[in-house]
């Protein structure tokens, strides 16, 4: 990059920012809008209808969006900026960049979001400007705007930064902003290929345990090995998710030969770390390091922290390698079945037949998930153990064990094998199981596309699930239920066989998911179910009726965006691809910044946090009670 590019930038950065100041007003000016805020007429409200339909439909109206960009109401405009962001509407895009240096804090900070929701690339110059000056709120998403802009915006990241500077957390623009702007801009760089960590790296110097948090997440999610150096100088940083970061970097293939040694010593005293969630990536990190680091992994599979124990069983087979008599021990001394189906993934792929007699005889458990591992255990690399397996099972009193025994059916050059597949495809797609008879239909056709047929293959379009709308009064109706100021946000209460999880509901960003929601906890849809994905340190994740992760209520729900971030005990509509939500949610154990903006948050817990953190996958969940 050219210097008189960097100067230019720098002059965009600091330039406007006492004009920027003047023109937004202070940080409170949200909180004074909203107290003003009169109660929305009917006419209002048919008009804030229509904006959660266009939404809903994927309609555009830009006679509506402009109308509502008009409004005298700053929500209703702040509530339209998002929609422009949300629809990708093109031609409102300056508007957007325009919204940037509004009055009101609040349409200010939407816009900014919104621009990083579309990526609006014409958008970086307006943006830059915000970060030299706008109110915190909005300068925040700025610099997450221009981190998912990406590289058309790298300029502006790296100066804000210091580029070029002996002292960037003392001179840079960055350095004369808030904390949570700092942090904000820190963070940003993580969209970047390659991401600059020269420029992260000083960072982790800064007062602010947020500012360190974000940069030790950048390197510890890219696992930049330039950075390890100084990522080691915090691993013993009084914040706790600053110490995950570190262990989640320190992988033996990103330290290399040099930093080898310290990275190690550094992973024996993270893996006895007071919180159990940097135990879990320190334990996954030891792993990497092989027989080595024997020891240190052993003692996590006694942690008292049953994911801990998950965590360091996932890949065993690098450190334990073929020692029979430590894969014995580690499986007489843990009898949850998580674990235990992780020891016996990681022994099948050695070729170690160690605990083929106990697999065996989960193959009779009245327990389905017992049943589903046995299978899991004999689905061997061969066509025929596949097919095997699958005729063993095909007529299992349980659909998931029908399911799963089709799914692991792949493709065979041999006539007799293929002949067998196709036996079972016939019979399935009788099944009274609708997702048992959508998999053998799938097999049926990849069946006949390996025979070289011609016939056309139907895909299912995700989009064609959504409701394409629904009466204008239902609409209305959710908007005097959860868009009227001031309108309670109500509370559920996840019962599971370890306890309770409260939650408050955020009616008002995501009207169409807290109402379906509501409705299927109301109805009784949430109860007997199992937590079918638990990934340590990531997400628990629930609401399938049928436990498998296959499951849903019958019906799709279209994302709802909002500044909601992916915090430490936030409630997520959990999709298999852009607009496919229904019932299944998810709660992340940790902060998650790279789902921001891509899934649907619409809720947090309040209390119960120790719960969601003992759930290990196949937990019972018992019911959801909305309060």
């Amino acid at each position: 990059m050219r210097a008189d590019r960097r100067l230019a930038v720098r002059a965009l950065l600091i330039g406007v920012s006492m004009v920027t100041a003047c023109a937004t007003g202070g940080p409170g000016n949200r909180g004074r809008v909203l107290e003003s805020m009169p109660q929305p007429s009917d006419t209002d409200v048919r008009r804030d209808a229509r904006l959660l339909a266009m939404l809903d439909t994927r309609r555009p109206d830009t006679a509506l969006v402009d109308s509502l960009l008009a409004d005298g109401d700053a929500r209703r405009r702040a509530r339209a900026a998002l929609a422009i962001g949300q629809l990708r509407l093109r031609a409102r895009f300056p508007q957007l960049r325009r919204l940037l240096t509004d009055g009101d804090t609040l349409i200010a900070a939407n816009a900014a979001f919104a621009i990083g929701v579309a990526k609006d690339t014409q958008a970086v110059a307006s943006l830059a400007r915000a970060i030299g000056g706008a109110p915190d709120a909005v300068a925040r998403e700025a610099a997450w705007a221009l981190g998912e802009i990406g590289e058309p915006a790298r300029t502006v990241l790296t100066v804000a930064l210091g580029e070029g500077m002996g002292s960037p957390l003392r001179a840079s623009t960055a350095a004369i902003r808030s904390a949570p702007v700092r942090a904000a801009l820190v963070l940003a760089t993580v969209k970047l290929r390659p991401a600059p960590i020269p420029l992260v790296a000083p960072w982790l110097a800064d007062s602010s345990a947020e500012v360190v948090r974000s940069a030790a997440y950048v390197i510890g999610r890219l696992r930049a090995a330039s950075g390890v150096r100084a990522l080691l100088t915090v691993r013993a940083h009084a914040d706790d998710e600053v110490r995950q970061h570190v262990a989640r970097a320190l992988t033996r293939s990103t330290v290399g030969d040099s930093l080898a040694d310290p990275s190690h010593d550094a992973l024996r005293s993270l893996v006895a770390d007071a919180d159990w969630r940097v135990r879990v990536n320190a334990a996954r990190s030891l792993a990497t390091f092989g027989p080595s680091a024997v020891k240190e992994v052993t003692a996590a599979l006694r942690d008292s922290v049953a994911n801990v124990r998950v965590a360091a069983a996932e890949s065993l087979s690098v450190v334990f390698a073929r020692d029979t008599l430590r894969w014995r021990q580690a499986w007489d001394g843990d009898t949850l079945l998580t674990v235990r189906r992780q020891l016996l993934a990681q022994v099948r792929r050695l070729g170690l037949p160690l605990f083929d007699a106990e697999a065996r005889g989960w193959e009779t458990r009245a327990d389905w998930r017992y049943r589903l591992a046995a299978i899991e255990g004999r689905a061997r690399t061969a066509d025929s153990d596949r097919v095997a397996v699958a005729e063993a099972f095909a007529a299992d009193d349980d659909p998931r064990v029908r399911a799963a025994v089709l799914q692991r059916l792949g493709t065979s050059g041999d006539a007799q094998i293929v002949t067998r597949m196709r036996a079972l495809a016939d019979r399935a797609r009788s099944d009274r199981d609708s997702v048992v008879r959508g998999i053998a239909q799938s097999l049926a056709q990849r069946l006949t596309t390996v025979a070289g047929a011609s016939a056309p293959t139907a895909r299912r379009n995700v989009v064609d699930s959504v409701p394409t709308g629904r009466p204008i009064e239902d609409y209305e109706r959710l908007v005097r239920l959860w868009g009227a100021p001031g309108a309670r946000r109500p509370l559920a209460v996840i019962e599971t066989e370890r306890g309770s999880v409260t939650l408050e509901l955020f009616g008002y960003e995501a009207p169409l998911v807290v109402d379906a929601f509501v409705r299927l906890a109301d109805d009784g849809f949430y109860r007997n179910t199992v937590f079918h994905r638990v990934v340590p340190n990531f997400v628990v994740q629930d609401g399938d009726p049928r436990g498998d992760g296959t499951g849903g209520p019958g019906f799709a729900l279209r994302e709802s965006f909002s500044r909601l971030r992916h915090e430490r005990g936030c409630l997520g509509l959990a999709t298999s691809g852009p607009d496919t939500g229904g019932s299944q949610y998810y709660l992340c154990h940790a902060s998650q910044p790279h789902l921001d903006g891509a899934y649907t948050v619409f809720g947090r817990i309040l209390s119960g946090f120790d719960v969601m953190d003992a759930i290990v996958q196949g937990d019972r969940m018992l019911r959801i009670r909305i309060q």
